[in-house]
Formats: structure tokens, C-alpha cells, sequence
């Protein structure tokens, strides 16, 4: 009984070793992940319809599977207003890559960030796509459709994305010839401060004013022909 039991010790005790041995070559093996804090300009104040397109810098990171978080920060109190007459707004992300072989795979997950640093609205997937040169990537687009809350307007102070890099050694963003840039897009939204509180949709009475006036300009040119 005794040496039964002695065995059993001596293969527990082995066992957890091995366990411990196994778990942490587990932790070396996988990255961890960590966040990158990237400033943002936005540029000058006033009222965009369409695009706005900044420059940034890259992160300093290679390809290693590895998960990091990106923390675009926007600077000097900058922020983007999302008024009512916002329907449509997304942000376009590129990154330069160093000659990478074709597919590299990005995945993850977007939202905007409130003046607080919380959440302005849920997580929604980011859609990353290629730019190659036929022959290698040279770049990938990360694509954001980022959700706002109901309550209109609002104030986005940054962007929060959490991003997989693809399991390339070797590879990885690039910050030259010319750094990365962010390009927005939408039908109208503000580049504070300085902007209005709100703009409300166009019911149509603006069109409506411009018909009139039009036609009373033809009127008068046409009376006075008669004259």
C-alpha cells in the first residue's frame, strides 16, 4: 500500500510539473495582446458633406497572430458631431504593409468613443480588404460602419478598434514612403468644436424656396420684355 501510494505521488507531483512546463510554454507561444494609442488631426472645423481624409501613423507591429487594440485619439478637442440629417457615416483605415505575401487576414471589431472614453454606441465587425500590386500586399483597407446612440446629436472624441493581425513573421505595417490615413465619409457631419448644435433634415422647403424664386425671377424678366 504504501509503494502505491509513493507511486501515485511521485506521478501526481511529475504531472503538475509537466502541466506547469506546458502552460507556460502555452503563454510564450501566444501573444498577448496590448493596446497602441494613435493621434488623430482632424483638420479644420466646420460642416463636411462627403470626405474627409487625415493622416496617421502606423502602429509599430509585426505579423504574429497577435491581438492589439488601436486607440485613435482625436487631438487639440477636436471631435465629430453626428447631427440629425446624418444618415450614413463610415470610417475607411489604411495601413501600408511591408511586401507581404497575398492573402494577409485581418479580422475584428469597431466603435466610437464618447468624450468619457466609453462606448458611444455597440461594436460592430470591421471588413478589411486587400491592396496589393498583383504580386505582394502592400496595404489593407479596415473598414468601420460604426453605430451611434439614438440620441442625436452626438460627439465622437476617437475610435476603438480591436484588431487580429494576421500569423506572418516577418511582415507587418509600414510607415513609409508616407504614413497611413483614415478617410471619413458621410452625407453631412461636423468637425468641432465650433460647429452647430444640430442640423435637422431638409423637409424640402429649402427646394421649395428655390423653385419660387426662380420663377419669380423669370416673371420679372419676362415683364419687363413686355414693357
Amino acid at each position: 500500500m504504501r509503494i502505491k501510494t509513493s507511486g501515485r505521488r511521485r506521478f501526481s507531483s511529475g504531472f503538475r510539473r509537466y502541466l506547469v512546463i506546458i502552460g507556460f510554454s502555452s503563454a510564450l507561444a501566444t501573444p498577448a495582446a496590448f493596446a497602441v494609442s494613435i493621434p488623430v488631426d482632424l483638420g479644420p472645423t466646420g460642416i463636411v458633406q462627403g470626405v474627409r481624409q487625415v493622416s496617421v501613423a502606423a502602429p509599430n507591429v509585426s505579423f504574429e497572430g497577435e491581438n492589439i487594440i488601436l486607440d485613435f485619439s482625436f487631438q487639440n478637442g477636436e471631435f465629430i458631431r453626428f447631427f440629425t440629417a446624418t444618415t450614413f457615416f463610415q470610417t475607411d483605415i489604411f495601413f501600408r504593409i511591408n511586401n507581404a505575401p497575398i492573402p494577409q487576414n485581418f479580422t475584428g471589431s469597431g466603435y466610437l468613443i464618447d468624450k468619457n472614453g466609453n462606448a458611444l454606441g455597440p461594436s460592430v465587425g470591421l471588413q478589411a480588404f486587400p491592396v496589393t500590386n498583383l504580386v505582394s500586399e502592400v496595404g489593407v483597407d479596415l473598414l468601420l460602419r460604426p453605430l451611434t446612440t439614438n440620441s442625436v446629436p452626438a460627439d465622437a472624441y476617437g475610435i476603438n478598434l480591436d484588431l487580429t493581425l494576421p500569423d506572418s513573421p516577418g511582415f507587418g505595417f509600414v510607415n513609409t514612403p508616407a504614413p497611413g490615413a483614415i478617410v471619413f465619409d458621410g452625407n453631412i457631419y461636423g468637425i468641432g468644436p465650433g460647429v452647430p448644435a444640430n442640423v435637422v433634415p431638409d423637409g424640402g422647403g429649402t427646394f421649395a424656396l428655390l423653385t419660387l424664386g426662380i420663377g419669380a425671377v423669370s416673371v420679372a424678366r419676362f415683364l419687363s420684355r413686355l414693357a
